[in-house]
């Protein structure tokens, strides 16, 4: 499932970066341009050798009495205009001035110095714009903003019923390492919508969350019976560990102190959000070997809580709350998993 979700992750990124890179040099427009035309004719030989092959059976279906000539009617699809080609920089956005010890290239907002130094190495320098008239192109606001690829990094657990910290009697050898135990949420796509004047706005997307409980004790999980259950050995376990992955979507309502300089606006969101397992499994480590082996483990397929978030910049804190149980209703005791951390948004 790991593999899935890396191979999708991928793909994105991809289609991230070809839409960004936007502007092609001259020798690229003529081989796409030339690349078009073959398509273009090829098509244009294919269709013309379909209508041939149509003409002779209805000729055929003609002269056998089947049909009258005028009965039967083919339509031929037009073949497609070739797509507009993709614009080319402007010369005001680009610079280039080389010296003796230098070079020093502008693209837009962007600088890159390249220095070489008396032992021979290059020193790169790149920086950023900061005048008037850039920060106002940077700064054009969207009702609608879009990023890809966002990580969470945080620590997760359970609680017990009530959200008391105490844990079940009985199920102790189910209570994980609060610091051993951690959490990675990758945002695939996070989209917002302005509700009002770019202060609120309304956030939804897709993002996986792949959680890690880690557990002290000889203890594992018996996995294929409709129960929490244990089984125990006298060897020591230097990891014991039970991994489950989800697909979730979250709803939020966010507020944006400074909506045009999003690197120093403090913001502020909240809402709800719904997941649903993908995949889990135990992995086991001994002086004797590795051992891993996939189940549900009862794990509930469907929970849902509330998730909470606050930071200035890039730099965010979050945290999420089940309020769905984490295993099937009867199987075990009642647990709400929790996860906190911090959120990056570059």
């Amino acid at each position: 499932m790991k593999k899935m979700i890396l191979v999708f992750l991928m793909l994105i990124s991809t289609s991230v970066i070809a839409q960004q890179n936007n502007t092609w040099t001259p020798e690229q427009q003529e081989q796409f341009r030339q690349q078009m035309e073959a398509f273009r004719e090829q098509m244009q030989q294919q269709m013309q050798s379909l209508k041939d092959s149509l003409t002779r059976m209805q000729e055929k279906l003609n002269n056998n009495g089947f049909i009258q000539s005028d009965e039967m009617h083919f339509e031929f699809p037009e073949i497609p205009e070739m797509p507009p080609m993709p614009e080319m920089p402007s010369d005001e956005g680009f610079f280039l001035k080389e010296g003796q010890d230098s070079t020093e290239v502008r693209l837009g907002r962007w600088n890159v110095v390249v220095n070489e130094h008396h032992d021979g190495e290059d020193r790169v320098h790149v920086y950023k714009s900061e005048s008037d008239d850039e920060c106002s192109n940077e700064n054009e606001l969207k009702n609608v903003e879009t990023k890809f690829l966002l990580l969470d990094v945080g620590v997760n657990n359970y609680f017990a019923k009530g959200f008391s910290s105490s844990f079940p009697q009985g199920f102790e050898k189910f209570d994980p390492n609060p610091g051993k135990s951690w959490v990675v949420n990758i945002h695939a796509i996070d989209q917002r919508l302005n509700l009002i004047r770019y202060h609120l706005w309304f956030g939804y997307g897709v993002y996986f969350e792949l959680n890690s409980y880690k557990y002290d004790t000889k203890s594992v999980i018996i996995p294929g019976i409709d129960s929490l259950a244990f089984s125990s050995g006298d060897e020591s376990l230097s990891k014991n560990k039970l991994s489950c992955e989800y697909a979730g979507i979250p709803l939020t309502l966010r507020y944006e102190s400074n909506p045009s300089h999003m690197s120093s606006s403090f913001h502020i969101s909240g809402g709800v959000f719904g997941e649903y397992l993908l995949g889990a499994h135990i992995k086991t480590k001994s002086s004797t070997g590795k051992n891993k082996v996939h189940d549900d483990f009862n794990l509930n397929r469907v929970r849902y809580g509330i998730t909470a978030r606050a930071g200035y910049g890039w730099l965010n804190v979050y945290t999420n709350i089940s309020i769905s149980e984490l295993l099937v209703e009867g199987s075990g005791p009642v647990l709400y998993p929790f996860s906190a951390g911090l959120a990056f948004e570059f």
